[in-house]
């Protein structure tokens, strides 16, 4: 497929937790804007502020397309409401053609160390926030027939990490709603929802699973790397920000309900 295949020009797009210049969100944005649509940069917490603001400077620098840079804390519908209202301003746009729910948060923490605000926090950011955000990129964002849903899972909803638990039980609950919106809205709406579960790789919040205190390759990582069947070594955010192109062009028109393993072919219990 040759790069016109894949355009998004004239395509807004609103991607969370896309503020950190190494992460999967800003990844996926700059490959979106690559390709002709402006983008949403959104980061949760005042300290990342000014990387967002430079993701979001570095992509229209470079790529010539609009940006804009928006700010909150996802767990409430009214902070969701003021993100999608300042996306459609920042944008100077109508509706939003692409939602990337990536924001996510997971430590790991086995069955007896899971308390009450562990549990708010994991599922709050992993499941409340994909659906008030959700709700209202449909709602006042007006996504428009042909739009693209992308969940940012994680294998470790099929795995069956010891340490990974909760986390994992949060993003299988959003695997479960890929599937029911997908239904409910590809035929009343025509949207595509997937989800793209990346495999290990190297971001801020997945050094905690994947680096040893001493700084070497934890277990997990090293297992993981075995069971790797695309090559040796673990992903890389790029890795991610291709197949969600692929997955929001209109190549992927008929392709929806979709739980997609961004892992390199990592096997184990999936």
């Amino acid at each position: 497929m040759t790069a016109e295949t894949l355009s998004l020009a004239g395509k807004t797009a609103l991607i969370t937790g896309s503020g950190r210049e190494t992460g999967i969100g800003a990844a996926i944005a700059r490959v979106f804007a690559r390709n002709g649509a402006a983008v949403a940069i959104h980061y949760v917490s005042e300290s990342s502020k000014a990387r967002a603001e430079k993701v979001a400077a570095d992509i229209s620098r470079e790529f010539g397309t609009k940006t804009t840079v928006v700010q909150g804390a996802l767990e409430k519908a009214s902070t969701s409401t003021k993100i999608v209202q300042e996306t459609l301003e920042g944008l100077n746009a109508d509706h939003i053609d692409i939602l990337v729910n990536n924001a996510g948060y997971g430590s790991p923490t086995n069955l007896t160390e899971a308390t009450p605000e562990l549990l708010e926090a994991e599922f709050g950011i992993n499941v409340f926030a994909t659906i008030y955000l959700t709700q209202a990129v449909i709602g006042i964002g007006k996504m428009p027939r042909g739009g693209r849903i992308i969940n940012v899972g994680s294998i470790v909803s099929k795995l069956g990490l010891e340490l990974s638990a909760v986390y994992a039980a949060a993003k299988a609950a959003q695997d479960s709603l890929t599937a029911s919106w997908a239904g409910q809205l590809g035929r009343s709406h025509g949207i595509t929802v997937n989800t793209l579960a990346p495999g290990p790789m190297m971001t801020d919040m997945s050094k905690e699973f994947l680096v040893a205190p001493d700084g070497s390759a934890s277990e997990l990582q090293t297992g993981m790397l075995a069971q790797t069947r695309a090559g040796s070594r673990i992903g890389t955010v790029d890795d991610m920000a291709d197949a969600a192109l692929l997955l929001v062009s209109e190549k992927s028109r008929w392709l929806t309900a979709q739980w997609i393993s961004v892992s390199g072919g990592v096997t184990g219990t999936m």
